[in-house]
C-alpha cells in the first residue's frame, strides 16, 4: 500500500488516512491506474467501462459541442460519470510556458524584479470592467472559459520572472499545475477590492472575470448537462473557504489601501513558497533566490518611492496576509480562538472531490485542480 499511496501523491497530493478504510485494495489500485493514465490521457483508458449509447443522460451531453468528453463508470464508486479532457482548456497556457518570451526593452531591463511582476500584473489586469456585470448563475463550460484566460495570465505573469523563465521546461509546467489555482484566487480578490472596496466584503463580491462579478452567497455553477448537479452540496463546503479569503486578504488590502508593488510582493510570496514546499530541486534554490531579491526590492520602495522611515508594521500586516493564505489564521468565532488552514483546507476538499467522484465527473489531468 505505501507504493499506492506515493503513486497518488504524485497527482492529487496526499491521500486521506482513512482511504484504506473506505476502499478495497483492488479499488484503490484501479483508482491509481486510473489517475495515472489520466496526467497524459486525451481520450479515457480503455478499460473504463463505457455508458451505452442510448443512456438518457448521454443524450442531454451531446448538445455540449465543444467540450471534449465521454461517459464512463467510475472504477471507484462504479456509478455513470464524465470523463473530461481539459487539453483545450490549458492549451494556451502551456505554449506560453514553452514560447513566451518578456519584453527585450532596455526599459524594462532595467526594472528590479519585484517591478517586473507589477508591470506584467498590472498589463494583465489593464481590461478590467469597474463596472461589469452581475450573474449568479454561470453554466459549467463558460466557468472554464473563465478559467482558461485567468490561467493563461497566471502563465505570462510567471514569465516575467527570470527565476521561474530560467526553469527547464518541464520544471515550469510542474510549477504551474500546482500555483496557477492559488495565484487565481489572491488575484482575483485583489482586484475585486480595487473594482469594488468596501463593497466586497459588505456585501461578499467577487469578480469572476473582468467583465462578470458575482455575489459568493448566490454563485451557482450550472452542470445539469452532466449526469447529477451536485454543485449546492460543494458550495456549501468550499463557502467557508471563500468567506476565509475575504477576511485573509481583502480586509487588509481594505485598510490598509496596499499598492499595486505591495500586492506583486504578497502574490510571489505566496506563490513561490507554496511550489517550494511542494517541489525541490532548480525549483527550491530559484524560489530562495526570487524571494530575497524581491525582499530587497521591496524596502527599497518603501524607503525611496513610498518615502516611508518605519514600515515595519505595514510589512506585518503584508506577510500576516500572506500567512493566512498559506499557513494558518487565527479567528475569533463564539468567543473561542482556532486556527483556519486555508490552502490546506481547500486541497483536503478537493482531494476528498476528486477521489470520490463528488461533482460526478474526472478531469484528464486532475493535478491542475486539486490545488
Amino acid at each position: 500500500m505505501v507504493m499506492v499511496i506515493t503513486s497518488v501523491y504524485t497527482l492529487v497530493g496526499r491521500v486521506p488516512c482513512f482511504l484504506d478504510v473506505l476502499l478495497n485494495e483492488k479499488k484503490t489500485m484501479y483508482a491509481v491506474n486510473l489517475l495515472t493514465h489520466l496526467e497524459h490521457a486525451k481520450s479515457p483508458p480503455s478499460d473504463l467501462e463505457v455508458v451505452p449509447v442510448n443512456s438518457p443522460s448521454l443524450r442531454r451531453r451531446i448538445k455540449c459541442e465543444e467540450r471534449v468528453s465521454y461517459p464512463i463508470i467510475h472504477p471507484v464508486t462504479e456509478k455513470e460519470t464524465e470523463w473530461i479532457n481539459i487539453d483545450p482548456l490549458i492549451r494556451r497556457s502551456k505554449k506560453i510556458l514553452e514560447e513566451f518570451h518578456p519584453p527585450t526593452t532596455s526599459q524594462f531591463k532595467s526594472l528590479n524584479a519585484l517591478q517586473k511582476m507589477t508591470f506584467s500584473l498590472q498589463k494583465l489586469g489593464s481590461g478590467q470592467n469597474y463596472n461589469p456585470k452581475f450573474k449568479d448563475s454561470i453554466h459549467f463550460d463558460d466557468y472554464f472559459t473563465h478559467w482558461e484566460e485567468l490561467m493563461t495570465r497566471a502563465a505570462e505573469w510567471l514569465m516575467h520572472s527570470e527565476q521561474f523563465y530560467g526553469l527547464p521546461e518541464h520544471e515550469r509546467l510542474n510549477f504551474f499545475k500546482i500555483v496557477w489555482g492559488v495565484w487565481r484566487r489572491f488575484e482575483r480578490n485583489a482586484m475585486s477590492v480595487k473594482v469594488f472596496f468596501q463593497r466586497c466584503l459588505d456585501e461578499k463580491l467577487l469578480v469572476i472575470s473582468d467583465d462578470m462579478a458575482t455575489r459568493i452567497d448566490n454563485f451557482h455553477v450550472d452542470y445539469s448537462d452532466l449526469i447529477e448537479n451536485q454543485f449546492d452540496r460543494f458550495r456549501k463546503t468550499i463557502r467557508k473557504n471563500f468567506i476565509l479569503y475575504f477576511d485573509a486578504v481583502m480586509r487588509p488590502c481594505l485598510e490598509w489601501n496596499f499598492t499595486d508593488t505591495e500586492i506583486n510582493f504578497a502574490l510571489s510570496q505566496i506563490v513561490w513558497n507554496y511550489a517550494s514546499r511542494k517541489l525541490l530541486g532548480q525549483t527550491l534554490h530559484a524560489s530562495d533566490a526570487l524571494l530575497s531579491e524581491i525582499s530587497e526590492n521591496l524596502h527599497e520602495y518603501y524607503r525611496n518611492e513610498m518615502r516611508l522611515k518605519n514600515y515595519a508594521p505595514r510589512l506585518a500586516v503584508l506577510m500576516e496576509m500572506v500567512n493566512g493564505v498559506l499557513v494558518s489564521r487565527k479567528i475569533n468565532k463564539l468567543s473561542e480562538d482556532f486556527f483556519q488552514k486555508i490552502q490546506v483546507e481547500h486541497e483536503k476538499v478537493m482531494e476528498i472531490v476528486f477521489l470520490f467522484d463528488s461533482l460526478h465527473f474526472i478531469l484528464s489531468d486532475p493535478s491542475f485542480f486539486c490545488v
